[in-house]
């Protein structure tokens, strides 16, 4: 067995990685791609190619990768084989089920690994965190996600459960508060099961762009109805109709593999994640915020949903000017609040009559 590379996304900190491995077996090639979940999960999917095409293996990667709005970086054999350890132990801790074809890799999990130098290995596959925004933004995330290896890594003490989740929890939302002398403020909703929404007071230190959390105080938990949440996660959704004639779906989707799919009953919503995760950078984050665009694909109608005047419009010119042939622009929309989730779980054919309904 030869190992020729492996490469990862540098995204530790927004809980999941895509990593990907490429070995020479005697006359055979073996592609693995894996999701690790550091949030109570592990090894979340897993995926094998043997002797692929360059296509085959391009798309799986764009599948696996794409969406997670992070670099990826090449990482050494033993560092690929320490993570899928270390990930592959979290199933057996939170009793997670290993997916796939584990017998590919289940001997990496159960065989002891050398000793690695996590820390460096950490640094390697998070980010560079640039404010004290962003910070807090991801360890509030990390918080959510009872991601305490990562808590753990940024703070100058031992950080032990919080309690504030009690199953898988999403971040929704979150606002960051700046204070005076390096204090921040937290107030977030959450779903965990039910909505909640809580604060948390940081104290963090700065030392040559590198933070750490001097101290942390949360308050108690609070339940929140869905409309309060809806309401809080509302925003504004510009919506293009689109005339469209067979062969479009196949093309775009062969252009454009690192898009995620999702089928309904009358057709495919298709969700493209912007190329960064600059929105954690923000003073409200929003569960959202990574989302570019929207396709919804049927039949006879491409309906495109976008969250701003500036996206909309570059969206519209790549389609107009890379898919002439297929689609032809017929309206557009403004509305107050998203609805094309709900156009396509409700499996309407025309989108005209699930406006006019």
């Amino acid at each position: 067995m030869r190992f020729l590379f492996s490469k990862i996304t540098n995204s530790r900190l927004m809980g999941t990685m895509g990593l990907r491995i490429a070995r020479q077996i005697g006359n055979n090639r073996l592609d693995q791609y894996f999701l690790l979940d550091a949030e109570k999960v592990g090894i979340a999917d897993y995926v094998s190619i043997k002797n692929g095409d360059e296509r085959s293996l391009y798309e799986e990667e764009e599948r696996l990768m794409g969406g997670l709005g992070s670099d990826r970086i090449l990482i050494s054999e033993n560092e690929a084989m320490y993570l899928i350890n270390h990930f592959g132990n979290k199933n057996l801790k939170y009793n997670k089920e290993f997916p796939g074809c584990k017998d590919e890799y289940i001997d990496i999990i159960k065989n002891k690994i050398d000793n690695m130098d996590y820390k460096s290995l950490f640094i390697k596959i998070s980010k560079k965190i640039e404010t004290p925004i962003e910070f807090i933004n991801y360890m509030t995330m990390r918080i959510i996600g009872s991601d305490y290896e990562a808590l753990n890594f940024f703070s100058k003490y031992h950080i032990e459960d919080i309690n504030i989740t009690n199953n898988e929890a999403v971040l929704l939302k979150n606002k960051v508060v700046s204070m005076k002398n390096n204090r921040y403020i937290s107030e977030f909703i959450y779903e965990d099961d039910i909505y909640y929404k809580s604060k948390i007071a940081f104290n963090i230190s700065d030392s040559n762009g590198y933070y750490k959390i001097e101290s942390i105080i949360y308050t108690d938990k609070e339940e929140v109805d869905f409309n309060i949440v809806s309401n809080e996660l509302r925003k504004k959704e510009y919506i293009s109709v689109y005339d469209m004639k067979s062969g479009f779906y196949e093309t775009f989707i062969y252009d454009n593999p690192r898009f995620m799919k999702s089928e309904f009953d009358s057709g495919v919503l298709v969700t493209q994640f912007k190329s960064n995760n600059n929105h954690v950078n923000k003073e409200i984050y929003y569960i959202s915020g990574d989302i570019h665009a929207i396709y919804y694909i049927n039949d006879l109608q491409l309906v495109v949903a976008t969250y701003d005047y500036d996206t909309k419009f570059e969206v519209e010119k790549i389609l107009t000017e890379k898919y002439s042939k297929y689609i032809d622009l017929s309206s557009e929309y403004e509305f107050e609040d998203s609805l094309i989730y709900e156009f396509a779980q409700i499996g309407y054919d025309d989108f005209y009559d699930f406006v006019n309904e």
